[in-house]
């Protein structure tokens, strides 16, 4: 939470240097929002001097200066006025100082949820953690520009309550101080969010691109808008292009094995080219029913766009021109194989970046359910107004569509599994990519994967119904053998 307080911050930040900023923060809304927020700050810093109810040792004056800066500032509390009474924040600066103070008061809660709050109720085992100095210490150096921040907006306020700026501005210097150790601070934990988008660039190394395409991968999976029936449609075109460009991809790699004399990992990759052409022609068949239908506006930029770059990543992987991209007039030239991949390393580096392409497909293939559901009810209602009934149905083409998409999912995930396969046995000197790659094909397996006691049952040595049949047989031998020994000894110590 002190992360998401961190980047609201930052929002505010930059609202301070706005032209405007006098005429923003003279309104009363905003000067009770500071209020608020500076009541938070003191709860804090009281948590802090306290070591939040748990006992802790000597701190080197760290509990004191917390102490010091929260009489300071309720003090400027005070000067600032009473707190907010409406629900709503009544300006856009208001809005941003009050997202700093929930994100900031939902941690606290956080934090104080693992001390004592009753003699009966025990400290959870991070309380101590929490209570020690040195969480003191980071906690009042984060904090400090919190307050610091405070004070700055008050200080446009207006002449009766720009003076809460300087006891604010007094309790962050001290926080700032008693805040710094030589020791590196404690980071608070990076929670799960969606990457930003990489832009490809020209030049980019392998390492570069798989990180690339792994941002554009996890963007497709948690989209930031909502698509449409054309971004579907655009998506199954762009499926079927990378599925192209793996196809030449492997294709190099096969024959660098050959100039290499690795011939057993040759049938491997000729195995991982049948099912390549496999989940090409399916993503094509996609591709040729959604050209049947109209067209619904443009592809959602997002979508469109992370699918984009994951084509010109694997095109300029591939093809000689550094700046490939596709359309009519791009370069049909690839790489010789040997510039592709100079050695078995290097082949299953490329590989790992083909195999998170192909999970870039599977990953479009699965998350079809939406456009399809649009495309449902369009048809429904066009039927509807030619011949009105009271009992619509699911159009046939929708349920073809849908088995197109669950035929092209399931030949996706065949394709991950033996492609992985192959880049363990490539990757015998580089472990992260064969890590990579059992990585990639569990997502595969747990998402093609629709009972979740069988996938649990799976994670097993032998199917669980075998142990138990195994345990009843033991216990019935063991029961009939009263004259077998209970123990045996054993011939090591």
């Amino acid at each position: 939470m002190t992360s998401l307080a961190g980047e609201h911050l930052t929002g505010l930040k930059n609202a301070i240097h706005a032209p405007d900023i006098d005429k923003q923060a003279a309104q009363p809304a905003v000067r009770a929002e500071l209020s608020q927020l500076s009541q938070v700050l003191v709860r804090y810093h009281d948590q802090i001097a306290t070591g939040f109810g748990v006992p802790h040792t000597r701190d080197h004056g760290v509990r004191d200066a917390a102490h010091r800066a929260s009489a300071l500032i309720d003090h400027a509390a005070q000067i600032l006025g009473p707190r907010p009474t409406t629900e709503a924040p009544e300006s856009v600066l208001a809005e941003k100082i009050r997202c700093v103070s929930i994100a900031l008061g939902c941690g606290l809660d956080l934090l104080a949820s693992h001390t004592p709050t009753t003699l009966t109720r025990p400290a959870s085992p991070d309380a101590p953690t929490i209570a020690a100095t040195d969480t003191a210490r980071a906690l009042l150096h984060q904090l400090s520009e919190h307050v610091a921040t405070a004070a700055h907006l008050a200080i446009h306020t207006g002449s009766t309550s720009r003076d809460a700026s300087r006891p604010l501005l007094t309790a962050a210097v001290l926080s700032r101080v008693f805040g710094t150790d030589e020791r590196p601070s404690i980071n608070p934990v990076v929670l799960h969010h969606i990457p930003e988008r990489i832009p490809p660039a020209v030049g980019e190394n392998i390492t570069q691109a798989l990180t690339g395409i792994s941002a554009s991968i996890q963007r497709l999976n948690n989209p930031d808008t909502p698509g449409s029936i054309t971004t579907w449609r655009y998506l199954a075109r762009a499926a079927a292009v990378i599925c192209d460009l793996n196809s030449k991809t492997i294709l190099h790699l096969t024959r660098r094995m050959d100039e290499l004399n690795e011939d057993h990992h040759i049938s491997h990759l000729k195995q991982i080219n049948q099912s390549i052409r496999k989940t090409s022609g399916r993503w094509k068949a996609i591709t040729r029913r959604w050209d049947t239908y109209d067209s619904f506006g443009h592809p959602a930029a997002g979508l469109a766009t992370d699918a984009s770059d994951l084509i010109i990543r694997l095109g300029r992987l591939v093809h000689t021109d550094p700046a490939w991209t596709p359309g009519p007039r791009a370069s049909y030239r690839v790489k010789s194989p040997e510039e592709l991949a100079a050695t078995t390393t290097a082949a299953a580096r490329v590989a790992t970046v083909t195999l998170r392409a192909f999970e870039a497909c599977n990953i479009i293939a699965a998350n079809h359910r939406t456009a399809i559901n649009d495309l449902a009810v369009i048809g429904v209602l066009q039927r509807q107004q030619e011949r009105p009934t009271f009992s619509p149905r699911v159009p046939a083409f929708i349920r073809q569509l849908l088995g197109l998409y669950e035929s092209a999912e399931t030949q996706g995930i065949e394709t991950v599994t033996a492609l992985g396969r192959a880049i363990q046995g490539l990757a015998s000197n580089t472990p992260d990519d064969a890590d990579e790659a059992r990585l990639v094909m569990r997502r595969a397996a747990s998402g093609s994967e629709i009972n979740p006691a069988a996938l649990a049952n799976t994670a097993f040595p032998v199917p669980v119904e075998e142990c138990l049949a195994k345990t009843e047989r033991n216990i019935q031998r063991a029961s009939s053998s009263a004259e077998a020994p209970k123990f045996h000894r054993s011939s090591t110590p």
